[in-house]
């Protein structure tokens, strides 16, 4: 039956199946949330009702990304971008229904983003009781409620099959490539005939999706519009662009009939494995010729035919297997290390961390994957070994998988917090402070310290006001700002920056810090926001309403929520709420959140998180 995969899309059940992968996804954004979509949440029923109506009236139209260069540690950046909370789950909606059909063309030797093996069409369509709660837990989504298998099983996989290959089937011969810009190439209109080639019945579902993926292509200097390029670092993509690359194992596939090679590939990540260097050579010509036709080219720089012990160095990195067994023998004794066995932990990866070369340089590939887990493994232990290297790496290595390893590990450092700080102004004041990107994400790092030194708040207030800063970064400054407590005269002034600007994603930052606003106050400028053109603003608004006047138990279900377990930065992201509900006028729960903050303030660590609270307990009483 024609497009029968569109009549399933609007179906109730996909859309929360896609909610919950959605919402998984934005774990890894380039640009993370400050309220977490907490705002689509509160109102999720009602949101998806609202996607499902559009979709079946064929009147869904997409949003607009939001756009931020990311930084490498080659001093290059990469386009990132994020889409919006709708456009992600229609966009995982639909994944979740043409998958299953897609996934049957891509031949074994291709490990990326592969179907679960018991996933069928039938099961997608089951009514889970867990599809109904509106945040779930990681483990829970990847196990039951994820199709795909996970990167983190399959790229061992790919390694593993290629060095068993080379080491067990005499293939003495590599040739190794990747592609140039593969995301910002892709070229939409093959795209989609790629698609109605494998999916031919299914042209609705085809013509939305690509749809999309116009709307958002990026305008020339000329102002015109090149069909080309999908957003990069979501799994969406990540299936699409797997996808796109069909027609090269398909070519791959009719070349091993007729010459005597093994073909392996995760995205754009090729290796062909040949007995003899003429055909290794002829495999580079074959792999050009179909990317040309693709609209994609070879990168020169990575394009290599190794041979031999070669082939050993490049495949197998005994150094990143060794810390991951440790890592990984760790977290499963997480809470039965001794300080002894502790310290042989810590040995261990000190060993490796001397095996990193260039150590006083811009770490790149390999050695970078290889500090990244080192700094993993050394913020699971607590240590801080690696503090002093770090400091020095990041104002020289922008690169933002780096930056964000060096905040989840300074945020668990408090003994270290005044040098880390010391250090990170310091080079948010010099000159070479010169990605946006990683200005904001340092700021993102000094927001989770346990102190918030003088010179961190002058830096932040600074460049709030600043109109020249980038958007992001003064939407980590305006965060920073709503963890202190903040004078009367300090929100009389972000009340008045509020109005002033334009930007939305600032203005949602600053929701934050006017929480703290009087009771009077509050209650006009949450009146203001209701009524603001951006559902993203205007959503804010309803949230926090029905948190000051607790309809349908809103404020009591919150409290339990922040409360349930107890996490310092959990309770310090989430105390614009309190700020709300402390106004609410339901007596009892005013009572349960004053015998909650007393009974947690006792052992609150960071001074600026007890001093807030101290002030709140201080009103509630």
């Amino acid at each position: 039956m024609a497009d029968s995969l569109y009549k399933r899309l609007y179906d109730f059940n996909i859309l929360r199946r896609a909610w919950h992968l959605a919402i998984k996804d934005t774990r890894n954004d380039f640009i993370k949330d400050p309220f977490k979509y907490n705002d689509f949440a509160f109102k999720l029923e009602g949101n998806l009702q609202s996607i499902s109506k559009a979709l079946k009236s064929e009147e869904y139209h997409p949003n607009p990304l939001i756009h931020i260069d990311v930084p490498k540690s080659t001093l290059s950046v990469r386009p990132g971008s994020v889409t919006s909370i709708e456009d992600r789950i229609v966009l995982f909606a639909i994944t979740i229904l043409v998958a299953p059909r897609l996934d049957k063309k891509l031949p074994e030797t291709v490990y990326s983003y592969r179907l679960k093996e018991k996933t069928d069409s039938r099961s997608l369509f089951k009514d889970l009781e867990i599809l109904k709660f509106p945040f779930l837990k990681g483990k829970t989504i990847r196990e039951r409620v994820d199709i795909v298998e996970p990167w983190y099983g399959q790229w061992p996989k790919f390694i593993k099959k290629t060095v068993y290959t080379f080491e067990n089937e005499g293939y003495r011969c590599l040739t190794e490539s990747d592609i140039s810009a593969y995301f910002e190439n892709i070229n939409l209109h093959l795209l989609r005939d790629s698609l109605i080639k494998y999916l031919p019945k299914e042209q609705k579902i085809v013509n939305l999706l690509c749809s999309i993926l116009e709307y958002w292509t990026w305008p020339t200097i000329h102002g015109l519009s090149i069909e080309r390029g999908i957003p990069q670092g979501n799994d969406v993509s990540s299936f699409m662009g797997n996808i796109y690359l069909l027609p090269l194992d398909e070519e791959f596939i009719r070349f091993g009939k007729r010459r005597d090679i093994r073909y392996f590939r995760y995205m754009d990540d090729v290796k062909i494995f040949s007995k003899e260097p003429n055909i290794a050579r002829e495999v580079v010509f074959v792999m050009n010729e179909v990317l040309r036709k693709l609209h994609l080219n070879i990168q020169g720089t990575k394009t290599m035919i190794l041979e031999g012990d070669e082939i050993r160095d490049e495949l197998i990195d005994n150094r990143l297997e060794e810390a991951n067994n440790v890592i990984k023998d760790i977290q499963g004794n997480l809470n039965s290390i001794t300080s002894d066995i502790r310290k042989e932990y810590i040995d261990k990866f000190k060993k490796q961390y001397l095996k990193i070369k260039k150590r006083n340089r811009i770490i790149q590939e390999k050695d970078l994957r290889l500090y990244r887990r080192l700094i993993t493994g050394f913020t699971l232990l607590e240590s801080s070994y690696m503090v002093k290297n770090i400091l020095r790496q990041l104002p020289k290595n922008p690169d933002a998988r780096l930056a964000d390893s060096a905040i989840r590990y300074f945020r668990h450092l408090p003994r270290s917090s005044k040098k880390i700080s010391e250090e990170l102004i310091k080079f948010l004041k010099s000159p070479i402070n010169l990605f946006p990107y990683q200005e904001a994400h340092i700021i993102m790092a000094l927001r989770y310290l346990r102190e918030i030194s003088i010179e961190t708040i002058q830096y932040a207030r600074k460049s709030l006001y600043q109109k020249s800063k980038h958007w992001y970064t003064r939407v980590q400054c305006a965060l920073l700002l709503t963890n202190l407590k903040l004078q009367p005269r300090n929100l009389r002034s972000l009340r008045k920056l509020y109005k002033d600007e334009s930007n939305t994603e600032i203005k949602r930052a600053l929701v934050g810090c006017l929480c703290q606003l009087g009771k009077d106050e509050l209650n006009e400028f949450l009146r203001e926001l209701t009524f603001e053109n951006s559902k993203r603003l205007s959503s804010l608004a309803r949230v926090l309403l029905s948190l000051l006047y607790n309809y349908n138990n809103a404020a009591v279900n919150e409290i339990a929520s922040i409360f349930r377990h107890f996490d310092e930065s959990i309770l310090m992201d989430s105390y614009y709420k309190i700020e709300v509900i402390k106004y609410c006028s339901k007596n009892n729960v005013r009572e349960d959140l004053l015998k909650r903050l007393k009974r947690i303030g006792r052992v609150v660590k960071r001074g600026h998180l007890r001093e807030k609270i101290n002030k709140t307990i201080d009103f509630l009483r």
